[in-house]
């Protein structure tokens, strides 16, 4: 038996060259909340997820208490039993949940000296990539875009998705009909929930079906599901989404409205959730294709036969640093990801960074970069679901800023 000992937690804030606008949002800072999960064993499970502006870090916070004291073994009781105790406060906690329920399973597989994908049951050791490309787009020009796509031609990608404003359909159909040009058949559109109606997507959505698109992604936001669907039967061009879906029954109905099946195991519960809504599009005949966060939607596209494709925001678009949090980096050849035999879902805990690191000089300049904007937490202790309550929080004047 495996019980949980200790959890850590830190919200990192790393800074972008310059602002990045997706539709109605603008993003100045990509943010983080990183975990950490280790067993009275010395085991540890790692997830990593994006706030978007929730109160992830003190969704975890809470949750931490709950989880210390528990069988790694008993993972989804332990995950559903809390959500269904704080069932009126779900979607407050889901992705909170989410995070815990994928570093259970990075502690079930490393117990196994397995990869997470052979854990689940194998299906196959390498995986096409979508690249993205395109970031910025309100401060570059078309001939600029193209140039990246143009690179990423040249490196063998087989699917590269492109942003589009949204707001100048003008604009959009020069961009998408340049692009084309270059990438051909390769070629998806993101239009990041820049329409709120019908009619406005329609608008842009009926231009853009003349050049064969392998989809068109999220045209409304995650609430307006019903409108996607509408959509899908207005326009010939396939639509894709669900990233911040946050339960299989939103999952479900996404599902057999759309062609593609944007899967996100750091939103919708974690691995567990996230295994049966692959299964389920499968069933569905609906492709799917994860969003971001490669290192773990990897090791499910080793073992889930529906995912034909994950993402990745390469490192030079200055768009995602996600990898600076992280030790290892994906081996990409001609488009193709090498599924790594050993899952790297997050970085190690802040205590760690220099025992695995190795070079103390390069872990002082990660830690002087990442920590200054961080809240951090780390929890040990008894567990809230044993008579013993009482929990012991290391470095206090941490803990504390983190409540604020």
């Amino acid at each position: 038996m495996m019980r949980i000992k200790r959890i850590h937690a830190a919200e990192c804030k790393l800074p972008l060259p310059m602002p990045i606008r997706l539709g109605p949002v603008e993003i100045t800072t990509r943010d983080f909340v990183v975990l950490r999960l280790e067993t009275e064993c010395g085991r540890f499970g790692d997830a990593l997820g994006y706030p978007r502006g929730s109160a992830l870090l003190e969704a975890a916070k809470r949750m931490a208490p709950h989880i210390l004291g528990t069988d790694v073994t008993q993972r989804r009781a332990t995950v559903d039993g809390f959500l269904q105790n704080f069932v009126n406060g779900r979607p407050t906690y889901v992705k909170a949940a989410s995070l815990f329920d994928i570093a259970l399973w990075d502690l079930a597989a490393k117990a196994a000296n397995l990869p997470l994908h052979q854990y689940l049951g194998g299906f196959r050791t390498t995986v096409p990539v979508m690249v993205v490309a395109g970031y910025y787009l309100d401060q570059r020009n078309i001939e600029d875009v193209c140039e990246e796509i143009r690179l990423r031609v040249g490196e063998g990608y087989a699917r590269i998705k492109i942003m589009i404003l949204g707001n100048s359909p003008d604009f959009d159909e020069r961009l998408v009909s340049a692009a084309k040009d270059i990438a051909g058949s390769r070629l998806c559109v993101d239009a990041h929930w820049a329409w709120s109606n019908a009619a406005q997507a329609f608008e842009t959505c009926r231009r853009l079906d003349q050049y064969d698109l392998q989809f068109i992604e999220d045209p409304f936001g995650p609430h307006q599901g019903a409108l996607t669907g509408r959509l899908q039967e207005m326009v010939r061009t396939p639509l894709a989404y669900g990233e911040d879906l946050p339960d299989l029954q939103t999952i479900s109905t996404a599902i057999k409205q759309v062609s593609y099946y944007r899967m996100d195991a750091t939103t919708c519960g974690g691995i567990s959730t996230a295994i049966a809504a692959t299964e389920h599009a499968g069933i569905c005949g609906t492709s799917v294709v994860p969003h971001v966060f490669l290192p773990v939607h990897a090791q499910l596209a080793g073992a889930l036969r529906p995912i034909n494709a994950v993402e990745l925001i390469p490192e030079a678009s200055g768009a995602c640093p996600m990898y600076q949090l992280l030790l290892g980096r994906p081996h990409i050849d001609s488009g193709i990801l090498t599924i790594d035999d050993k899952p790297v879902t997050s970085q190690l805990p802040v205590a760690l960074w220099h025992e695995g690191l190795g070079e103390p000089t390069v872990a002082d300049a990660i830690c002087d970069r990442l920590l200054a904007g961080a809240h951090r937490i780390e929890l040990r202790g008894a567990s809230l679901r044993r008579t013993e309550t009482r929990v012991d929080r290391t470095e206090p004047t941490e803990t504390t800023a983190a409540e604020r």
